[in-house]
């Protein structure tokens, strides 16, 4: 298996903890992987009212993304970095 590390809001994190135990995963890997199966099997679940959940950015501007994330004022200068050098990985923006 492969590692993968995701930064995660305070609430994010702790909705995977309670659901993790809520559900009776082992752990929270296995949570992840279970969504990821279950948008494997089923992409409909992706799609709400008509709209699908997950689009792309409306911008391939890296610096608007991270404009906005900064004008927020919620995200450590960590983590814009963080996701300015994931942005720079992605083949959507290049």
């Amino acid at each position: 298996m492969k590692t993968i590390n995701v930064s995660l809001t305070t609430e994010q994190f702790d909705f995977v903890d309670s659901t993790t135990a809520k559900l009776g995963f082992a752990n929270r890997s296995e949570f992840v992987r279970a969504i990821l199966r279950l948008i494997v099997r089923k992409p409909e679940v992706l799609e709400e009212s008509g709209e699908i959940i997950f689009q792309s950015p409306p911008t391939k501007s890296r610096k608007k993304i991270i404009n906005s994330f900064r004008a927020t004022k919620k995200y450590s200068d960590a983590f814009l970095k963080d996701l300015d050098d994931g942005l720079k990985d992605s083949p959507y923006f290049k």
